[in-house]
């Protein structure tokens, strides 16, 4: 019974020596996960968007970041082969060596047909081609009885033809035709406009973007307003074709 008694006691102090080594590794373990895989551990995602792709690498590396280029797109406001947005947001909290998927713009715009507007009114061929994605350029006034009748257009002085491939942002010079006699316009308000807005308005108008002057406020002219014009905007008329200079200050600084 002795003998028993003692090989009962001996089995139970095993058991009890094997349910603490069991416990010592399971925690060695545990300590082993939360180092391996940083529990805890977090740092902010920085921002990625305006960022070029050339500083990309460096800029990920010292955060200790990848980065993953998912998508790309053209957006004329932003300046080629930048990020626009990101996944996971700015000042999320994540892992190190955690992947951020970018979406950047495309660094070659894209092409499409030049269409054919000749005979197009001023704001038929202004409209026709803001929607294809062209720019309006200079509005030259051309003597002819056909009044702001489309005569013909070019791109830096060169005339082009119908279905010629062209760049989405190629600015259009066109000609017009003045119509008889002395034509005059009012004068446009164009404060509080942007860029493309106020150009968009003054080629309505039959009139020029004159100089353009941008103030120190002001990083990107896409996110630019104009506070100024000249000549103001009044009651009174100017000749089609003339030319109103703009000044512009950053959107969100107040006067």
């Amino acid at each position: 019974l002795k003998n028993k008694f003692l090989s009962v006691k001996l089995i139970f102090k095993h058991l009890i020596l094997s349910v603490i080594v069991l416990l010592f590794l399971f925690i060695i373990w545990i300590k082993y996960l939360d180092y391996y895989t940083q529990h805890k551990q977090y740092i902010q995602v920085p921002d990625f968007t305006g960022l070029h792709l050339t500083d990309l690498d460096s800029f990920s590396q010292n955060y200790n970041l990848r980065y993953v280029i998912l998508d790309s797109i053209y957006d004329k406001n932003k300046l080629k082969g930048t990020v626009v947005s990101q996944e996971p947001l700015a000042f999320t909290d994540v892992k190190n060596q955690r992947r951020v998927y970018l979406t950047v713009t495309t660094l070659n715009s894209p092409k499409i047909i030049f269409p054919n507007i000749y005979d197009f009114s001023l704001r038929q061929a202004v409209d026709k081609l803001e929607k294809c994605g062209f720019e309006i350029g200079e509005l030259i006034y051309k003597n002819n009885l056909a009044a702001n009748k489309i005569l013909n257009f070019s791109v830096n002085g060169i005339k082009i033809k119908p279905g010629k491939e062209l760049y989405v942002g190629t600015r259009i010079d066109l000609i017009v035709g003045s119509g008889l006699g002395v034509n005059k316009v009012y004068i446009p308000d164009l404060e509080g406009l942007t860029r493309y807005e106020a150009n968009s308005l003054l080629k309505a108008s039959s009139l020029n973007i004159g100089t353009e002057i941008f103030n120190s406020s002001v990083i990107d002219s896409s996110d630019a307003i104009i506070y100024m014009q000249s000549p103001r905007f009044s009651k009174r008329k100017i000749r089609i074709g003339s030319s109103i200079d703009l000044f512009y200050r950053r959107n969100d600084i107040k006067n």
